[in-house]
């Protein structure tokens, strides 16, 4: 007998070794090709998503100056609720323009007209993976090791043959031995995960006693799988040496299980330490904050092996209806590490900012963005916070709020232009100006200085949202002094109205309440109870990451910390050749209306075959508001800035409101001009056609015009302008970090990527086409939430919660 190993054939269909297309399990079931290269593009979707999900997008040419419509093709109602298809768009030979897409999603009929090779996956529903075992009496050693593997028939008997081969006489009791194994290991595995979720979650919401009960279990369940294997591996090594198929297959189990195991003992050491923390009630929160961070820091070693070893494992040897869940697990693991690191580095930083330097005066500046403003609110008050070695020493809260500091102020400056339609003089409450947070909080700290002749050491924003989220924690806080029970629900509503309809309001005190329950939150934060610190660290993490909290520092070290966390709210700096957008709202004399506003930005850029770039954006913005409602019910005026590559050139822009110029305030002629704002925006244009300001600010290109909204209405502003760079043909050895990824696609490719910024205090709908030029296609694409059409690719709806990048390798089909 030859001992050269059995040739296996690759299967052109799903690309995997054992079989070819005329027996491949995703071709039975009227799947669409997918494609023999090592990546796999394909469309993400399951049973339970609405009807009208984009998941065949059909980008094609339209000359109206909307979006157009995008035609979906939908699948018949699956049986499974995890199933996943895969399937690539038909080409079109249709001629791509600098066309708008649809918000608005057709959903495909019956009578729509299917491409020929969709009409049996439209029509048919897809067949099991494999048949559930009817009785015990069907349970032949052929059906187990199809249950355990699910090969293909020749393949099997292939197996088979080379078993006994082997291994003669004791072909059954390997099987059966090998099928108990999978039996025990199946089981124990399964509850280890379901504990070990139950755990985490307890974790996360300080649950301690049910988190202690579900660590301890999946402790148990996954030694107890490992020991199955450590006892049968002689069993399951003989197998795969005999049947080479099976290469890597056990190897990806282990993996799995090894994964729960390091995750079970990353779990135990936060366990421990919430654990210390609650039978020791003397300690204070710097302490416990103290021992949190050093169990994390001991955790996360254990984190990122789980990580290693989630992302080691062949999905593929897992059964079918799994894979999914699987995958989803993994992402969803791999969030939460990263989470951890985050937390864990907020927790340093908080020690370092309030433990462990001495004596450090913080500016807190209280943002509310139902009257938005560049850096996420209007200043209505501010606080000054002395703090010594993690203890509060003093905290101030003027009463009069923001405005207090008017009288003090010596200097008279000419403010940025749009802000004369409500004050011809610049000052603190106004200082939020520009959108990069260190930038205006630079100008806060300059403008205190000069108000009240001290300095600080950094300045700390905090939207009104975050109150909720402490709230949700730490519980309703009570006003004595106003009979009041403030809860997560009713805190920011209450006090809008105390603060602007008040009689505090008419003694020129409207920020009295905030004054009176400031002390008593910062009170309640530093009392909280230990196992609940976690929780606080989370949701603070979150906050920092949505831009309701951002930091400046003086001290060069932390600010570079904090920069490095992505907390600063500085304008990123995009990579050279890389497409940037970043939208700025900013309300000017409308009141509070920013909180019934709903704002939706479409992205387009079509790209040239010569690797230029035109983009078009268009901002849609909605009043929810009735004119009947005070404050909210106001016209919303806004002052919108959009910012884009440096040295883009706006083609064209329209639907703009210009405010009655007869409102604006001359600033006096003897009023001096800001050294900073000077230098901040240079080379000050105005195009002729759509009155937009054009203005170079922080390594940007700013198209800055007015949009005006009434309640009960909509408005929708459009900008068209060019890049000022060319995509380049792409080396693969200059990137790098996509030397991997790119390998299949050659020499000759490009990159288009995409990094939009979120403005803090609002969360628009973000939505983004990409148009390639003709014989150009996507080969790869950085996120799953981007759908792939032969002639660009779409990024769907999302809510802007956070920075995103997206990225996107086009190639040539031709040369």
């Amino acid at each position: 007998m030859s001992s050269k190993k059995p040739q296996l054939r690759r299967c052109t269909e799903c690309a995997s070794a054992g079989h070819n297309r005329a027996t491949c399990p995703l071709e039975s079931r009227a799947h669409t090709p997918i494609s023999a290269s090592p990546l796999k593009f394909f469309v993400h979707h399951v049973q339970n998503e609405p009807a009208a999900s984009p998941h065949i997008v059909n980008l094609k040419n339209n000359t109206s100056p909307i979006w157009q419509d995008i035609e979906s093709k939908t699948p018949t109602t699956m049986t499974e609720s995890t199933f996943h298809s895969y399937h690539k768009l038909p080409s079109t030979d249709e001629t791509k323009q600098a066309i708008l897409p649809s918000p608005s999603i057709k959903t495909a009929t019956k009578n729509d007209p299917v491409p020929e090779k969709f009409n049996s996956y439209l029509t048919t529903p897809p067949t099991p993976v494999k048949q559930k075992i009817k009785t015990e009496t069907d349970k032949t050693w052929l059906d187990l090791f199809h249950n355990l593997f699910p090969l293909k028939p020749t393949l099997l008997s292939l197996a088979i043959i080379t078993l006994i081969l082997v291994v003669p006489g004791q072909a059954r009791s390997y099987f059966e031995n090998l099928q108990e194994t999978k039996d025990v290991i199946t089981e124990n595995s399964t509850a280890g995960f379901l504990a070990l979720q139950q755990s985490t979650v307890a974790l996360k919401n300080a649950d301690i006693d049910t988190a202690a009960g579900a660590t301890a279990l999946a402790g148990d369940r996954f030694n107890a799988a490992l020991s199955t294997i450590e006892e049968k591996h002689h069993i399951l090594q003989t197998i795969i040496t005999a049947i080479p198929i099976l290469h890597g297959e056990l190897e990806s189990r282990e993996k799995i299980l090894l994964a729960g195991q390091e995750i079970t003992i990353g779990n135990s050491y936060l366990l421990n330490a919430l654990q210390n923390a609650k039978r020791d009630t003397n300690k204070t929160f710097s302490n416990n904050l103290i021992e949190l961070s050093a169990a994390l820091a001991s955790a996360l070693p254990n984190y990122d092996a789980a990580v290693n070893n989630l992302q080691a494992v062949d999905v593929g040897i897992l059964p079918y209806q799994y894979q999914a869940q699987f995958t989803d697990f993994r992402n969803l693991f791999t969030a939460v590490v990263t989470d951890f690191k985050n937390v864990n580095d907020l927790s340093n930083t908080l020690q370092e900012v309030f433990g462990g330097k001495g004596f450090r005066r913080y500016l807190l500046v209280f943002q509310n963005p139902s009257e938005i403003r560049a850096t996420g609110g209007f200043i209505g008050s501010f606080a000054i916070l002395d703090v010594n070695n993690g203890k509060i020493d003093k905290l101030d809260i003027p009463a009069g709020g923001s405005y207090d500091l008017q009288g003090q102020l010596p200097d008279y400056l000419i403010p940025p232009l749009p802000l004369t339609l409500t004050n011809k003089r610049w000052e603190f409450q106004d200082a939020n100006w520009f959108p990069d947070f260190p930038a205006s909080a630079k100008k806060m700290l300059w403008f205190f200085h000069r108000s009240r002749g001290i300095t600080a050491d950094g300045v700390i924003s905090i939207n009104a949202t975050v109150l909720q989220r402490l709230l949700s924690i730490i519980g309703p806080v009570v006003d004595l002094k106003r009979d009041l029970i403030l809860t997560a629900e009713t805190a920011l509503p209450t006090i809008q109205t105390i603060v602007e309809s008040s009689t505090e309001k008419l003694n020129h005190k409207p920020k009295q309440i905030l004054s009176d329950l400031t002390p008593q939150l910062l009170q309640s934060l530093t009392s909280t109870p230990p196992t609940a610190i976690l929780p606080l660290l989370i949701s603070l993490e979150d906050a920092l990451g949505q831009k309701e909290i951002q930091a400046y520092f003086t001290d060069q070290e932390t600010e570079s910390n904090i920069t490095s966390f992505g907390w600063s709210g500085a304008l990123a700096q995009a990579q050279p050749n890389e497409d940037y957008l970043f939208v700025v709202n900013t309300n000017i004399q409308g009141e509070k209306s920013d909180a019934k506003i709903k704002q939706t930005i479409s992205h387009q850029a079509v790209i040239a075959n010569d690797g230029s770039v035109v983009d078009t954006v268009i901002i849609t913005r909605e009043h929810t508001g009735t004119p009947t409602e005070p404050l909210y019910g106001t016209p919303n005026l806004d002052y919108l800035r959009l910012y884009v590559p440096a040295g883009s050139t706006l083609i064209s822009a329209s639907g703009f409101t210009w405010p009655d110029e007869k409102n604006f305030r001359a600033p006096e002629s003897w009023y001096k001009t800001d050294t900073d704002l000077q230098n901040i925006e240079t080379e000050v244009t105005i195009d002729n056609s759509s009155g937009t300001r054009i203005t170079n600010e922080f390594g940007k290109t700013a198209f800055g015009n007015w949009v005006a909204t009434a309640p009960g209405t909509t408005s929708q502003v459009v900008f068209s302008y060019r890049l000022s760079f060319l995509l380049p043909e792409t080396n693969q050895s200059t990137i790098s970090m996509f030397d991997r990824i790119l390998a299949p696609f050659g020499k000759s490719f490009k990159k288009y990527s995409l990094l939009v910024q979120k403005q803090s205090g609002i969360t628009s709908d973000f939505e983004s086409q990409i148009l390639l030029p003709p014989n150009w296609q996507p080969k790869w694409t950085s996120d799953d939430q981007i759908l792939i059409a032969d002639n660009g690719v779409r990024v769907t709806k999302l809510p802007l919660t956070n920075d995103r990048l997206w990225i996107t390798i086009i190639q040539p089909t031709k040369k």
